[in-house]
């Protein structure tokens, strides 16, 4: 991933020698709008952004400021795979009083009707909101009768109060774009950092006074310094399978408050280190003083345990957590309500749960610490840039028996000794007082699915009987219980989809999260007949069917999550008067990054295959994967391969 850093100061001096983008008017197309059939680099694309263009500024309201962010973006659809960028979504932040605000916004579709340019507008009765949680919602619109070859046009305006949410910029879409800019407008009372992904300079960047008078604030007078952001000929992000976040890799750029200057001559600074920014996270009311209040309540709660042995401390407090209190699917480094308000409802966020958690454990007398993290849905960050804003989880390092572990006490269907998997990405900061220090954030235990099944012929039915044993471990085991606990009927189905009835359904450790999840079932599955000829499935398609690497090639690293290992087993019994005519060759590849077995042989009147496949590292680099792609079809051809049972004395009876 590519980054570059910048602070954005009052007396910067680089001008980049290119001009930006011509001003264009809202409602009024040019004639190269009309005329473009299909993106010249990208002849495939399904539609085009034409320009998006971002105006990020300070508007003087009250005897204060107030951020205010206009959009302008126009879209050309070529067919009906993109009819969907017709819908946008604009997030907005809601806090305390006042609420981010969108206002003015406007659309236009135009399409081509009976020779000439028709245009429709966004009727404001369809613009509506959507709550998201309790610190976000949406405006959400779908653009007029959009079709082959119209044209959107899009318009609006955001206002908000929140200067430390000034507004990103993404500069890469789904879709390509053919020029995307940002200008941003700053004054002398606010200082920023930002940051530039997925290149190490812009096509286009310039830097100047703002034409016009001076404004003046509390009898200051100054001038707006503008910066443009601007790149051209985009191409499309495409999301692989197997990525981490889109986040992590799409061009654009993210802003920091690093101070805020008063008029009086006070500085606060927002972001300077480190080890500041856990000086601040400690001594927030919802951090570290959260903390300290949670650790009187378990030197109340968790007395019986003062005798214990560490691990069994930590065991307990984890199950208590998980047990008593529940996750409202809020994230969050820091506690959304007060302690009395969490323990009153005995529910909060991923902060409330886990900064409780840290404080239980200290009250036993072991060392805990809080861990910042990003999800993975929420892009990964990096240990050059100290932004608070990147962090939207905290996790729990605690020292037991000499050993660091990272724990979690917000999801129950998951073992203790685990964290949830959307929290393996990357590294964590580690939040302790005159410290800069992280820690890797990764599971050494492979994740595995076994299934082992014995299986009868039914010549007579034309089906194979069967019964299925499945276990499952680590995070394998999670999805698969969550998934049985969610709805046991559409595990059932999912199965039966892949050819099966399947009957007498039964789970082992539902329940108990420390042990594996087990299941069985029996099953039936017709068969193919060729003359005297049986043809069978051994493994019943209870295995992966195809290669789930499909591209050809790949630009981005395949990223696992955790440690996957499959193990299969299946014994057939041979039906009286038939033999086996056929079994495929055994197989076996190691190398640094998987590993597969495959055997197939007779003992008896019984065929029994055995397959076993694992995957070494949780991420591997691009240019691995046409290793990963040749393994796995190597892995997916063996599975699937087919049983001949032919009749002894070739004269099959009817099925």
């Amino acid at each position: 991933m590519k980054t570059l850093l910048f602070t954005i100061l009052l007396f910067t001096s680089w001008v980049f020698n290119k001009g930006m983008a011509q001003e264009i008017e809202f409602g009024s197309l040019r004639p190269c709008d009309a005329e473009i059939q299909a993106c010249a680099y990208e002849k495939d694309a399904p539609a085009v952004v034409l320009f998006d263009k971002g105006d990020s500024w300070f508007v003087q309201d009250d005897g204060g400021f107030v951020l205010r962010f206009d959009r302008h973006v126009r879209i050309k659809i070529f067919n009906e795979a993109a009819f969907d960028k017709g819908e946008f979504e604009i997030p907005l932040y809601k806090g305390g009083e006042r609420n981010e605000e969108v206002k003015e916004i406007e659309g236009i579709t135009f399409n081509i009707e009976g020779g000439r340019m028709v245009k429709v507008e966004l009727d404001k009765k369809n613009v509506y909101r959507e709550d998201i949680n309790e610190y976000w919602y949406m405006k959400k619109f779908a653009m007029p009768q959009v079709k082959e070859g119209s044209i959107i046009d899009v318009k609006y305006t955001v206002y908000s109060h929140y200067f430390e949410h000034f507004r990103d910029w993404e500069f890469q879409m789904d879709i390509p774009v053919l020029y995307s800019e940002y200008k941003v407008n700053m004054i002398p009372f606010f200082s920023y950092r930002y940051r530039l992904q997925g290149a190490t300079t812009f096509d286009h960047y310039k830097k100047y006074d703002k034409k016009g008078l001076e404004r003046t604030y509390a009898g200051i007078p100054f001038k707006d310094v503008v910066y443009e952001f601007g790149f051209e000929n985009v191409p499309s992000f495409k999301d692989e399978s197997f990525i981490s976040s889109r986040n992590d890799y799409i061009k654009k750029i993210d802003f920091q408050l690093s101070e805020i200057n008063s008029t009086s001559g006070y500085s606060r600074k927002y972001m300077n280190t480190w080890p500041s920014m856990a000086e601040e996270l400690l001594d927030h009311p919802d951090f570290g003083k959260y903390i300290k209040k949670a650790e009187k309540w378990g030197s109340k709660t968790f007395t019986h345990l003062s005798n214990k042995p560490e691990e069994e401390q930590l065991d307990k407090v984890l199950t208590y957590m998980k047990q008593h209190f529940t996750w409202n699917h809020y994230t969050g480094k820091r506690a959304q309500y007060s302690f009395k308000e969490f323990n009153e409802k005995l529910s909060g966020n991923i902060g409330n749960i886990n900064l409780s958690t840290i404080g239980a454990l200290r009250a036993l007398g072991l060392q805990a610490s809080p861990v910042i993290i990003s999800t993975r849905d929420n892009g990964k960050v990096t240990d050059s840039f100290p932004y608070s804003n990147l962090f939207n989880y905290v996790l729990i390092l605690v020292e037991v028996d000499k050993t660091m572990r990272l724990v979690d006490a917000t999801q129950d269907m998951c073992p203790n000794h685990l964290i949830p998997s959307r929290c393996i990405n990357g590294k964590g900061f580690i939040v302790e007082e005159d410290s800069e220090k992280w820690v890797t954030i990764s599971n050494a235990a492979t994740s595995l699915e076994e299934l082992n099944m014995a299986i009868s012929v039914n010549v007579e039915e034309g089906a194979l009987e069967g019964l299925c044993r499945a276990k499952c471990t680590g995070y394998s085991a999670v999805s698969e219980r969550k998934a049985y606990y969610n709805s046991r009927e559409n595990f059932e189905k999912k199965i039966s989809s892949k050819g099966l009835k399947v009957e007498n359904m039964e789970a082992v450790n539902l329940s108990d999260n420390s042990q594996p999840f087990k299941y069985s079932f029996k099953f039936s599955q017709a068969i193919d007949r060729i003359d005297n000829q049986l043809i069978l499935s051994p493994f019943a398609n209870l295995v992966e069917k195809e290669n789930p690497f499909k591209q050809e090639d790949r630009s981005l690293p395949v990223d696992l999550v955790y440690l996957r290992g499959n193990r299969f087993i299946t014994t057939i019994q041979i039906p009286e008067g038939y033999k086996v005519e056929a079994l495929p060759s055994p197989q076996k590849i190691n190398s640094e990054n998987v590993s597969f077995s495959f055997l197939a042989q007779i003992n008896a009147k019984q065929v029994q295959m055995i397959a076993s496949y694992n995957f070494k590292k949780q991420t591997y680099p691009a240019d691995t994967y046409k290793e990963l792609k040749r393994f796995m079809n190597a892995v997916t051809a063996a599975i699937n391969s087919k049983i001949i049972l032919t009749k002894v004395d070739n004269n099959l009876a009817d099925l």
